[in-house]
């Protein structure tokens, strides 16, 4: 069971007296909190953990969901896919472990990486899921088959922090710290030249216009994905912007960063809107519900925020 900030009848009142509402503080993780994403229909958040595990929570109300899904190691990824069926984890044990979201049981376990799997990412239509390593490499996988379908695409110089495929499912855009490179999800080809900025976190706008990117600096920076050219960077935060995430109506960002803060942004005027959301340590992993509702953060404090 999830321990909440605030119990049910201190947010009752609130409610009554027009007041806002705390967030829920989810405890049950006993190390870091390296990556969390949300269901497709809202209700529930995924997280994972350095405790071996990847737990559901219900966003209404913070209660833990199901039986706790648990791998061999250290888990540095979680994905969920589009329609809602599958969960996918990865990190210490250099596997992908595909879940099934209802069930919670282990579907299948595919093997092809050399080194901790560091980024995971579903294709829209849930047909593919892409893999970033430390080994340097990403491939792209069938979610029917587990067949390779492209890579080990080898021509990163670093650990691969982040992959995101992009709306349309055509490109895959990945950063390792460095450079960012768009490939063609189908052929395995790039699609520009590498752009250099020293980027640990990316993102689509949901018309494949933008590129968001959340760099070592604590910088963020808007990118046109046709061309590689900057069409915007602003200074976010005051650390490593390490997780950032675009709302399904393109109209927010939110920004979690090491210097402990989750920050959410107009993504017109890259203005900052409402307070800075605070953790107790490093902001690994931020997402937004598909209704745009909620926020969702989680990071080195061991706890899973919903907002």
């Amino acid at each position: 069971m999830a321990l909440r900030l605030y119990d049910t009848a201190r947010n009752t009142y609130r409610r009554i007296r027009g007041l806002p509402l705390p967030p829920l503080v989810l405890r049950d993780h006993t190390d870091w909190i390296n990556s969390v994403a949300f269901l497709p229909d809202g209700k529930q958040v995924i997280s994972c953990s350095a405790d071996n595990s990847i737990r559901a929570w219900r966003v209404e109300d913070g209660r833990q969901m199901g039986t706790v899904m648990e791998e061999g190691g250290p888990v540095c990824a979680v994905a969920v896919s589009g329609d809602g069926r599958w969960i996918a984890s990865g990190g210490q044990q250099k596997n992908i472990t595909i879940w099934d979201a209802a069930t919670h049981e282990k579907v299948v376990e595919w093997g092809g990486h050399s080194d901790w799997v560091r980024s995971l990412a579903f294709s829209p239509d849930s047909a593919r899921l892409v893999s970033g390593s430390d080994d340097e490499t990403v491939i792209v996988w069938s979610t029917t088959t587990g067949e390779r379908l492209a890579g080990p695409l080898k021509r990163h110089s670093d650990w691969v922090y982040s992959v995101q495929f992009s709306s349309n499912g055509d490109a895959i855009a990945i950063c390792d710290g460095t450079k960012i490179r768009i490939w063609n999800s189908h052929s395995g080809e790039l699609v520009i030249p590498p752009i250099e900025t020293n980027a640990s976190s990316l993102a689509w706008t949901p018309d494949d216009q933008r590129l968001i990117a959340g760099c070592w600096n604590g910088s963020i920076k808007c990118f046109d994905p046709s061309t590689g050219s900057l069409l915007a960077e602003w200074k976010g935060h005051t650390d490593v912007v390490y997780s950032i995430a675009v709302s399904h109506n393109g109209k927010f960002i939110a920004s979690g960063s090491w210097d402990n803060t989750v920050r959410l942004w107009d993504a017109t005027s890259f203005t900052q809107i409402g307070p800075v959301l605070q953790h107790n340590d490093c902001v690994l992993s931020v997402a937004i519900s598909p209704d745009g509702n909620h926020l969702v953060s989680g990071g080195d404090d061991k706890k899973v925020i919903p907002r």
